[in-house]
């Protein structure tokens, strides 16, 4: 009996965790953003503001930046301050890791047209990967160390930000029509996938 309660209290606790963290999470960001702005918010409106105006006016700004960064000068106007950071001792290093993994989250890190199916030779198991590099080169890189027939591919992993980078041949790869930020998508969910790329995949593997 107390072995099953067990059971049924970690299974719910897996339910309920992610839940809990993610709302917690979200008010936290929410009610820091609210105490930062609202003073000032409340000096300029005065009587107008409204609790809650802060966060409004952070989503609208979140997306005009998003907008205009397709434009090379306001995404160069834009990227000023990740600019002033790297410049400066402890702040870069933090500011780094952070872009690189948005950078990475987001597929900007991989060319297009770059996503793979690896097959494991001697299994009927394969991975998705992006390759990194595609050729042998000089230098103090992954590209030195590669043969004329191998590729660099890195590996995402599931519900993380992480993985591997494996040197493959060629022939063990195949291409997928998803873009890299599909991929990453795809692999950090643990293959909860749209109709799209459910679709993709099908036609790769009848080919």
């Amino acid at each position: 009996m107390m072995r099953n309660f067990s059971a049924a209290f970690f299974r719910g606790l897996i339910v309920l965790l992610p839940v809990v963290i993610s709302i917690q999470v979200t008010i936290w960001v929410f009610k820091t953003m609210e105490s930062w702005l609202a003073p000032g918010l409340k000096a300029i409106l005065g009587g107008v503001y409204f609790p809650g105006m802060a966060i409004i006016l952070v989503v609208l700004l979140t997306a005009i930046i998003g907008f205009s960064s397709r434009w090379p000068a306001a995404d160069f106007f834009w990227g000023l301050p990740g600019r002033l950071l790297e410049r400066l001792p402890v702040l870069k290093q933090i500011y780094g890791a952070l872009k690189e993994v948005m950078d990475i989250m987001g597929g900007k890190k991989f060319e297009e047209e770059s996503v793979v199916m690896v097959e494991l030779p001697g299994t009927e198991s394969s991975l998705i990967g992006i390759v990194t590099v595609n050729k042998k080169g000089n230098g103090n890189t992954i590209a030195s160390e590669l043969k004329e027939d191998q590729i660099a591919v890195y590996l995402p992993m599931s519900y993380q930000v992480g993985g591997y980078t494996v040197i493959v041949p060629k022939k063990y790869t195949r291409p997928l029509k998803l873009t890299p930020a599909e991929a990453l998508q795809l692999v950090l969910s643990g293959g909860v996938i749209s109709e799209k790329t459910r679709g993709v995949l099908k036609a790769g593997e009848q080919k």
